[in-house]
């Protein structure tokens, strides 16, 4: 595979317990990477080897660091990696090579590496990739996906957080001409290691289960009570996920309307940067 593409890892300072395990991992799994692998941060460099450190200053917000890092990129396409999901399987170039030239065939602006949510249109043409519709959720995402840098950065907000990204995102996404795309099957398999900020109990076993030592001094587990509700909650929103949005829309402004359910703010949760 030839640049344009480029991995890049936006992160921050206050996540630099995650570098070592996740870049271990990504070095494991994609031993025959011939991608310029990029890792943004605040002012402490990613010294990891094969990674280049793009450094963006103070945080304002985590889309302002984000279309920094981005500008600092030469690579007209990037995959986005964040470094609390790690790595599981070997990378499929090969794969990934035909994906990237998939999305510039069809002049995308976006492909989602792993289907979840599943797109929705078939393409005969391009049997591995699907449309993404207006007006589904999560259509642009922080999931693993090849992304047209300057479609990126025009989609992004500065003032906006990594959750509000992927929801006033996506309907930003609905003005865009160019495609939005998720693949039917994964291209990547990766886990979650951290969530809200500590680590999960599954991510700490499988790090050391490949020999990743994991820094718990820095950064500490959710207990098993708050671990456990997390798999329920997991498992509750990939049964949803079974219901096509359109549907699970109606019912959501059924409910709403009846009054047994009143709409919430978008939340905001504790700062990733800064």
């Amino acid at each position: 595979m030839s640049a344009p593409l480029a991995v890049l890892v936006p992160s921050c300072d206050p996540y630099r317990d995650l570098w070592r395990p996740f870049h271990a991992l990504f070095r494991r799994h994609w031993r025959d990477c011939p991608l310029p692998v990029y890792a943004g941060s605040n002012h402490v460099p990613c010294e990891e080897p094969g990674v280049t450190p793009l450094l963006v200053g103070d945080d304002r917000d985590w889309s302002s660091s984000t279309r920094k890092m981005l500008q600092a990129i030469p690579e007209d396409y990037v995959l986005i990696l964040l470094e609390d999901f790690f790595l599981q399987r070997e990378v499929p170039t090969a794969l990934l090579t035909e994906l990237l030239g998939t999305l510039q065939a069809l002049d995308g602006a976006y492909l989602r590496l792993r289907p979840f949510p599943a797109p929705d249109v078939r393409l005969v043409r391009h049997p591995r990739v699907g449309e993404i519709d207006l007006g589904a959720p999560y259509r642009a995402s922080m999931q693993p996906a090849l992304w047209h840098k300057a479609s990126l950065l025009e989609l992004l907000k500065d003032g906006e957080n990594a959750w509000q990204f992927e929801i006033f995102g996506a309907r930003r996404s609905d003005l865009f001409a160019r495609g939005f795309y998720s693949v039917w099957e994964p291209a990547l398999e990766l886990y979650a290691g951290v969530v809200t900020g500590r680590w999960i109990p599954y991510g700490v076993a499988v790090c050391r289960e490949q020999g990743v030592e994991v820094d718990l001094s820095a950064r500490p587990m959710l207990s098993p009570r708050e671990a456990a509700r997390r798999n329920v909650n997991r498992v509750l929103n990939e049964a949803a996920e079974l219901i096509p949005w359109r549907a699970r829309n109606r019912i959501l402004r059924w409910v709403r309307a009846t009054g047994l359910r009143k709409p919430r703010p978008i939340p905001v949760p504790a700062k990733r940067q800064g």
